[in-house]
């Protein structure tokens, strides 16, 4: 009773037993799985299937906590088993696949141990996947109701989701490694659509293994990638007049509550009485007794519809106009400004002791997209420079922006480059896609070491910039994982180049490689104790500064603050961006060495505004 097949019978079994005879048509319609896959998975037959299928039909069909663990128990069993019987060929294989890509491993054991995910190459070791929870309605998304290729990608996003969300990491381990994090970010990207490809192709495929789907279910994702990957998405003129109507409307409703806001505002002066000398004397630098909701609310408001004019109001930044909110903020995006966040909540928190604000740095796009209408007062995003005024956060959901500082970045390279500086023109051939140089001895005082580019994913906001900024081009293709040496299956790329998800991996990557090179905002970069092989180089002469100034340092972006509509007024999100208008968020942001965007009379500096 210890082989696989029968541990295999044993679930089959307490599987039926909960399900109660449920009809497989019924459980499909349910689920959103192929009627054939549900028949399949109750009559055993084939290879193991995921605990996600299995749960999302005992979800269906309302089976409570307690028997779907007990049903889980023997799904586990059966992969045990399964591993026992199976496993020592693939880790074997690992073993002498020791320097390669695992791709072709995978695809000769992946029917074989599906279950298991790579968790070390160096020695080879395997452990099962997680089995997170899941609740009641789960459907699987549809690949065939996509219409167009961006709907296709959005549908994938939902897929993911069905799978109980895991981690981009978490992906690349279920991919054994064929799927890295840095493509997973790309493959989730919104216009994914314009780099559609065979690879691609393969890549949604693993995706769909990845997320718990069996063979008959990933074919539908891979049939609907080719039906779709040339059919881009409409550019339907009637549609685009009917947004910009609700657009209009939107400002109308917006001036209106402005204007009612001022008006609130100004009779709240008028009743307002004198304060006592003794108060303002012994007042703290910021006194969160002299808020005033209106108030608060007003400056918020023109905060997020005013900047592009450089308005912002709310009293000067004076400390009277200043608020403090009861609860949790969470403030989510950017890992470039993630330091300096962090101070500034500092000083927030030590005056407003009710206050609670959670700095998360998952990346500018990732804060960007955690920004929903449920958590508008609530939640903050980080955001690497400025949102396209055509994207469809500005477009469609109303995002309003909020300038807080400008941030320099730095490009680095690993000291035994040679190299102290280089133009925006040679920067640009290092990066170029065809044709540049591979190795440092083609630079004055270069040293003979090959290049090796260390790059952001295509989530992050501080590449968008470097991009736009600085190079005028996208990045070169991915060509290396480990950022050393280019993989079996890109060996034909031009330099190496690998990605990594925060500026702090890229930093400690260019600290480990010889001849790599990077970038990171700047005052992260100059901390020579935990990077000591890192040199910040000048571009074009100047040194990293954020400092505005005649013909400056080209790599500067403002950290703009993005909130999915108005904050609501009283909320922790209008509270906090009114603070950040005031004085005490300007001397905390200069503290940090960054250049805040509000001067002292709240008018939005010119580098910060919008084009």
């Amino acid at each position: 009773m210890d082989s696989y097949l029968d541990r295999l019978a044993d679930f089959t079994r307490e599987l039926a037993a909960r399900l109660d005879g449920s009809e497989p048509a019924a459980l499909a319609r349910h689920t959103g799985l192929r009627e054939a896959t549900v028949r399949a998975l109750l009559a055993g037959d084939g290879e193991l299937m995921s605990w996600e299928v299995a749960s999302a039909c005992l979800a269906a069909a309302g089976v409570d906590g307690g028997e779907a663990a007990a049903v889980r128990d023997r799904w586990a069993e059966a992969e045990r088993a399964l591993w026992d019987e199976r496993g020592d060929d693939l880790r074997a294989a690992f073993e002498r696949n020791r320097n390669g890509k695992p791709a072709k491993v995978v695809e000769t054991f992946q029917a074989k141990v599906p279950w298991r995910r790579l968790t070390s190459r160096h020695p080879v070791a395997f452990e099962p996947w997680t089995m997170p929870e899941f609740g009641a309605g789960r459907r699987l998304p549809d690949p065939s109701a996509a219409g167009d290729i961006r709907d296709f990608y959005r549908l994938l996003a939902r897929l993911r989701d069905w799978a109980g969300s895991p981690r981009q990491s978490e992906i690349e381990r279920r991919s054994w490694g064929t799927l890295p994090d840095a493509t997973i970010s790309a493959m989730l990207q919104k216009d994914r659509w314009r780099t559609t490809s065979d690879r691609e192709r393969v890549r949604v495929g693993y995706f769909a293994v990845a997320c718990g789907l069996p063979e008959t279910e990933v074919a539908r994702w891979v049939e609907a990638y080719e039906r779709l990957r040339h059919v881009a998405p409409p550019d339907d003129l009637e549609l685009a007049c009917a947004e910009a109507a609700e657009l209009r409307r939107r400002l109308a409703a917006a001036e209106a509550e402005t204007d009612e806001l001022r008006d609130r505002l100004a009779a709240a002066e008028n009743r307002r009485p004198a304060p006592a000398v003794d108060a303002r004397r012994h007042r703290k630098w910021w006194d969160p007794r002299g808020r005033r909701s209106s108030a608060a609310a007003l400056a918020a408001l023109l905060f997020a519809c005013g900047v592009a004019v450089g308005g912002v109001a709310g009293g000067g930044g004076s400390a009277a106009n200043a608020a403090c909110f009861s609860g949790t903020l969470r403030l989510v995006g950017s890992t470039a400004f993630a330091r300096t966040a962090d101070a500034v909540r500092r000083g927030y928190e030590a005056v407003c002791e009710d206050a609670r604000i959670e700095v998360k740095p998952i990346g500018s796009n990732e804060g960007v997209r955690a920004l929903t209408a449920g958590n508008a007062g609530s939640t903050i995003a980080m955001h690497d420079g400025r949102l396209k005024p055509d994207s469809d956060e500005i477009r469609l959901w109303g995002f309003r922006g909020f300038p807080v500082a400008l941030v320099a970045f730095a490009v680095v390279v690993h000291k035994d480059t040679g190299v102290t500086g280089l133009s925006v023109r040679e920067l640009r051939s290092v990066y170029a896609r065809d044709g540049g140089p591979t190795d440092w001895k083609r630079f004055r005082g270069g040293a003979d070491v090959p290049i090796r580019l260390v790059s952001r994913t295509e989530g992050s906001g501080t590449r968008t910039i470097f991009e736009e900024q600085v190079l005028g081009e996208p990045e070169p293709e991915l060509s290396s994982r480990d950022c050393r040496r280019k993989d079996e299956i890109r060996a034909a790329a031009r330099v190496i180049r690998c990605e990594r998800s925060s500026q702090g991996q890229v930093l400690d990557a260019v600290d480990q490689n010889p001849g790599a090179i990077g970038y990171a905002e700047l005052h992260v970069a100059t901390d020579a104790r935990r990077h000591p092989n890192v040199r910040i180089l000048t571009i074009d002469g100047r040194r990293a500064d954020a400092a505005p100034a005649e013909g400056r340092y080209p790599f500067v972006a403002p950290e703009v603050f993005y909130t999915y509509g108005l904050p609501p007024n009283n909320s922790p999100a209008a509270a906090f961006l009114t603070f950040l208008a005031g004085d005490s968020a300007r001397r905390l942001l200069q503290r940090a060495g960054s250049v805040p965007c509000a001067g002292a009379d709240s008018q939005i500096s010119p580098p910060c505004q919008g084009a």
